[in-house]
């Protein structure tokens, strides 16, 4: 590994540990936020714009709070604990997480699932999370720079695996990496921007559990597969 990529990834490691400080004091101030804005909506002889105006600062304090929680309930979660995983479940938690990134970049996801039927796996939540959230980064880094696209996610049951596809309409892969894209610390992008290793992560978890990561060709865009066994 060279120093510029043992670099990226300490720096990485850092920022995720003072995200952790910044994520609990925004969301004291959010708690306070809510509180007020309940307190002033209750006051008489209030205007219609100033009640108005509290009523968005307060459903945009809720917004900013449910997202910090989601990013919590992520950070906190531990790799090592098994079970029975509603894969409908992590791609609606993945796509919350990455949602406002993706319309910051004017971008858009979709998601899809069956309504009923058991998209169930057995392993871990938190990894298999991950795994989503890396493709569904690399599907971003894939349309970034362009004034629009669209992400897919896709959950269903196949023979006797799940099966969850993330694909996007962007330029595809560069044939210069297609063979290696799996391989880690492999990137067309800078240093400081990707680290190279998403793809490689996500097939690790995969084949821990049992399971397998593809590549599918398509015009346009690039689409990945992840393959894991469905629970008994």
């Amino acid at each position: 590994m060279q120093t510029d990529d043992l670099i990226t990834l300490n720096r990485s490691a850092t920022v995720a540990r003072l995200l952790s400080g910044v994520v609990h004091e925004v969301n004291n101030a959010l708690q306070v936020i809510g509180g007020t804005t309940e307190l002033l909506q209750d006051l008489p002889g209030l205007s219609e714009p100033v009640l108005k105006g509290l009523q968005r600062i307060h459903a945009q304090n809720t917004r900013a709070a449910a997202a910090l929680s989601e990013v919590m309930m992520f950070s906190r979660q531990k790799n090592d604990v098994h079970g029975i995983v509603n894969m409908r479940e992590v791609m609606s938690r993945s796509v919350a997480l990455r949602a406002y990134a993706i319309s910051r970049a004017r971008l858009s996801i979709a998601q899809q699932a069956p309504s009923d039927g058991r998209v169930s796996v057995e392993g871990s939540a938190t990894l298999l999370q991950q795994a989503l959230l890396n493709l569904i980064i690399n599907a971003e880094q894939a349309l970034d720079g362009r004034p629009s696209g669209t992400i897919s996610v896709e959950v269903d049951r196949d023979g006797e695996s799940v099966r969850v596809r993330g694909s996007d309409d962007g330029p595809g892969i560069d044939a210069s990496v297609a063979s290696m894209m799996f391989e880690p610390l492999v990137t067309t992008r800078p240093r400081d921007e990707a680290s190279g290793i998403g793809l490689a992560v996500a097939r690790a978890i995969a084949e821990m559990h049992g399971g397998t990561l593809t590549f599918e060709s398509r015009s346009p865009g690039a689409a990945f597969v992840l393959r894991i066994p469905a629970s008994k």
